[in-house]
């Protein structure tokens, strides 16, 4: 039985090294190569004297562009920074007949990734920071990212992760609209479009997909418009921005996608939320001359912009901001029910509002200092001098309450107050130059308890109206 064992182990250490002998030939240099080769046969490698430093020839002097993008995240909107963050896949689509014929006869290859073309001069023009995206897989790092067509299109595709300078107006923050644009320059005789790209499936799909699910901010997207227009270096030259190809997309229905977007997450592939990833929104296109265009010279390029129309989402700031402060101004107002006895509860309810208002006030010392009164000032300052007037109303009660009297004679009759009215004094016979008529005289307390049933009517009545004043005017504007 010992000897039985001892034979089967042997066996089974020849065996594994045998295994181990053929793993290592499969990974030898040789096999790797071949390999190699083999991925390769299917890549596209620039033919013999291509040069990639020289732009491929054209009729004239502009090379078409085609530019298409994927928004595929957008997120912290910074207003003390002024500028916002992105994740953006761009494409480029433009004709090069050098590389033509395709091998065998394929409708198109892609191009080998340790192989140089030539490839259009084109930059982010209002960026702060950009980063190209990598796959963190080695494996892929080496996959191609250009392909080319059996009629010589070639196909660019690159991703980024930008910082986007984005100048803001808040005077009406926070119910502000915000303009925020992503631009790139075309050079060196580009003339960019917005377009349809190959890889994309050709026609059918909109120039700009927006990843809706990816949309973090507190800021919603309204509206989209892509557009391509004329520039020069040179500043006296006129005619400057004009547009020769624009989309305006309406993006309302996208806040839909950010309701559903969990779902995903267990549905992938699903058409509602392919649909939400690759939003494409309600596009109508406009096209129109340009003069310069036609007229280029040197100094004349061209430009392409994604222009995004963001509205604030008004939910976070009514619950951190409007509601507490509304709250804090309603129960200012209680002490109108308390008696003008109660010094003590009245004072303390006043103090106390007036000093909450103030530190619900400091939400605000984050924001960047500006030279203007935004809208949330407003409404701090005006729920800050309600407060205090409710504070001062119960101030000017009390003084009225303690305050001495001096009433002139007067005589009592029938439980009622005559008070005798003088029409001479220096009439030394009071009952033939005086004369009696009924008048009940208010006390000081009836006229402190008068003051605080007034302004029970009128501080809420004054705060609806600053509210319907306030909100019409900074939604309207």
């Amino acid at each position: 039985m010992r000897r039985v064992g001892w034979t089967c182990g042997k066996v089974l250490a020849l065996a594994w090294i045998l295994l181990y002998m053929g793993k290592a030939g499969s990974d030898s240099p040789k096999n790797s190569t071949s390999r190699s080769r083999s991925r390769r046969y299917w890549m596209l490698r620039p033919p013999e004297g291509y040069q990639y430093t020289v732009k491929p020839p054209v009729p004239d002097r502009w090379l078409n562009v085609t530019v298409a993008a994927h928004l595929q995240g957008f997120g912290s909107v910074s207003e003390e920074t002024m500028d916002f963050q992105a994740t953006i896949q761009i494409v480029r689509e433009w004709r090069d007949p050098r590389l033509l014929p395709l091998p065998e006869g394929r409708p198109f290859l892609p191009v080998d990734p340790q192989a140089r073309l030539w490839t259009p001069h084109i930059d982010f023009s209002n960026l702060k920071e950009v980063k190209v995206a990598s796959v963190p897989h080695k494996e892929f790092q080496k996959e191609p990212n250009m392909w080319v067509t059996a009629d010589g299109n070639v196909n660019e595709l690159s991703r980024y992760e930008i910082k986007v300078t984005c100048s803001m107006s808040l005077q009406n923050y926070p119910l502000d609209n915000q303009l925020c644009s992503i631009r790139m320059d075309g050079f060196e005789g580009v003339l960019l479009a917005w377009g349809y790209p190959f890889i994309w499936g050709g026609h059918g799909t909109e120039p700009l997909l927006t990843d809706a699910t990816a949309i973090h901010s507190q800021f919603r997207l309204r509206e989209i418009e892509i557009k391509a227009y004329v520039n020069s270096f040179d500043v006296r030259v006129e005619g400057k921005g004009c547009k020769y190809s624009s989309f305006v997309c309406d993006y309302r229905a996208a806040d839909a996608c950010l309701v559903d977007n969990s779902r995903c997450a267990d549905t992938l592939s699903s058409p509602e939320c392919d649909y939400c990833t690759s939003f494409p929104g309600t596009c109508d296109k406009h096209t129109q001359t340009c003069n310069l265009l036609a007229e280029a010279t040197s100094k004349t390029f061209t430009s392409v912009e994604i222009q995004l129309h963001l509205s604030r989402r008004l939910a976070y700031h009514l619950m951190q901001m409007y509601i507490p402060s509304t709250s804090i101004v309603i129960m200012s107002w209680i002490s109108f029910w308390f008696s003008i006895d109660t010094v003590p509860a009245r004072v303390c309810l006043g103090v106390t509002t007036v000093l909450t208002m103030t530190a619900q006030s400091s939400r605000t010392a984050p924001m960047p200092e500006v030279s203007y009164v935004r809208a949330v000032d407003v409404w701090v300052v005006v729920c800050q001098l309600f407060v205090i007037s409710a504070l001062l109303e119960y101030a000017a009660v009390d003084f009225i309450r303690r305050r001495e009297e001096h009433r002139p004679q007067t005589l009592n009759h029938n439980n009622g107050t005559l008070q005798v009215v003088c029409t001479d004094p220096k009439v030394p016979d009071p009952a033939s130059s005086c004369s009696t008529s009924p008048r009940r005289s208010r006390s000081p307390a009836d006229k402190a308890k008068r003051i605080d049933y007034i302004c029970r009517v009128a501080f809420p009545t004054l705060f609806i109206l600053f509210n319907v004043i306030y909100w019409a005017f900074y939604l309207c504007y």
